[in-house]
């Protein structure tokens, strides 16, 4: 395998830490896909040696830095010139000790004298403890990462720093999904008595999503959430779903062509609650803590494609009833890989209706009421309703005629009054 190719922004930055007495590794996930042949978009930097203070200042000299994440030792920092999507992660060695209950009781302390294998040791799994020395030019692995990742296998790392974090219990599921790797048997019994009720939802989606919207095979991540009873632990209103072939299919000819990153969502739990109750689902997705992504409304669209995927669509009159209550564009994959229908099919149908998103828009509206005499109230919500009907069903098709309709309820209404 080749040295990773670094940007020259990079090198600079090792080179300044070089001479500044300190050390600078690549570390993480980029190493490790690296590694795995695959595209590295990010690159997380640590650095050996320097204090954070002395770090910021240095950072400041070639670039930009955004110390949010002081606190916890990691720093954002821009080259000069590039805008702030060109971020790079850059930290120093830090140690967590549990003081209390949930993430938040998590003490940490930045230790840029701290040996590399002791900074390895407190990463989570050995094929994201291996890291690149960047002046040196060579790898360090003093966990046996690359043997793992050639194996092919999720093995931790150390079985105390592991549950420091029970959000690294999901990890594992989401990496033996991602990446296809067996999981070590000690791992899954590290998985197994992780404290996951300390995990509040928003991290508890971070890693989920991951598994739903990056897994070629989710199934491979929800075998090993039955396995160590995280299903049951997480999510029990679903622990006894099937839905892993649903998954798959999904994923595979789906996902990524259902558009945003909120609307892959929905698809993706629609797919997996797809036999849930509406109670259920709610549940669920409460432990999500997951109501829209980037403005598109996913609770409301997964609630909505559940109650629809089996409901007959053979009528044009049937197709705009249903895209009043569901977005079709996740119905059509979900009846494709659940009941096995032509999705190019329906799909034309569908656009050919104009209700492929949305539902049609109504041809009557209030204002067209009262020239027809019809007062604001109950009854003039009465009339917007049946006349909607009436144009879902195909029986009112132009303005015209959905104010002769309106006539027509009318004088039934005010003959009864």
């Amino acid at each position: 395998m080749m040295p990773p190719q670094l940007p020259d922004s990079i090198h600079h930055l090792a080179e300044a830490i070089t001479s500044s007495g300190g050390r600078a590794y690549l570390v993480g996930g980029g190493v490790r896909d690296h590694w795995l042949g695959r595209t590295v978009k990010d690159w997380d930097i640590e650095v050996f040696g320097l204090e954070l203070r002395a770090l910021i200042t240095l950072l400041r000299r070639l670039g930009r830095v955004n110390t949010v994440g002081r606190s916890f030792g990691v720093l954002k920092w821009s080259p000069r010139g590039r805008s702030r999507a060109e971020e790079i992660d850059v930290s120093i060695p830090r140690r967590d000790s549990k003081v209390g209950p949930g993430h938040r009781g998590i003490a940490v302390e930045g230790d840029p004298d701290m040996s590399v294998e002791e900074a390895a040791r407190r990463r989570d799994l050995t094929i994201n403890a291996m890291m690149w020395d960047i002046i040196g030019g060579q790898l360090v692995d003093p966990w046996g990462g690359l043997d793992d990742l050639q194996s092919g296998r999720l093995r931790a790392v150390d079985r105390d720093t592991f549950l420091e974090d029970p959000l690294r219990a999901l990890r594992v599921v989401q990496f033996a999904a991602r990446l296809g790797f067996e999981t070590d048997p000690e791992l899954l019994e590290l998985c197994r008595t992780a404290a996951l009720g300390e995990l509040p939802a928003e991290r508890i989606q971070g890693e989920w999503g991951k598994l739903l919207l990056k897994a070629l095979r989710p199934s491979r991540g929800f075998a090993v959430a039955r396995q160590t009873r995280i299903l049951e632990r997480v999510f029990p209103e679903a622990a006894a779903l099937d839905a892993d072939q649903v998954l798959d299919q999904l994923a595979a000819g789906h996902r990524d062509e259902a558009g945003g990153e909120g609307r892959r969502w929905a698809l993706m739990l629609a797919g997996w609650l797809h036999r849930a109750s509406a109670e259920g689902i709610e549940q669920t997705l409460d432990r999500l803590w997951m109501h829209s992504v980037q403005g598109y409304p996913v609770r409301a669209r997964v609630l909505g494609a559940v109650a629809t995927w089996g409901t007959p669509l053979q009528t044009d009159a049937q197709i705009r009833h249903a895209s009043v209550h569901a977005e079709l564009r996740l119905v059509i994959p979900l009846r494709s890989v659940i009941l096995g229908e032509d999705p190019a099919e329906l799909r034309a149908r569908v656009e050919a209706l104009g209700v492929l998103e949305s539902k049609p828009a109504a041809l009557l509206l209030g204002r067209h009421l009262g020239p027809l005499g019809v007062p604001p109230g109950p009854q003039m919500g009465e009339i917007l309703r049946a006349v909607y009907e009436q144009q879902l069903d195909g029986t009112v098709h132009t303005l015209e005629g959905a104010e002769a309709a309106a006539r027509e309820i009318w004088s039934a209404l005010s003959s009864t009054d």
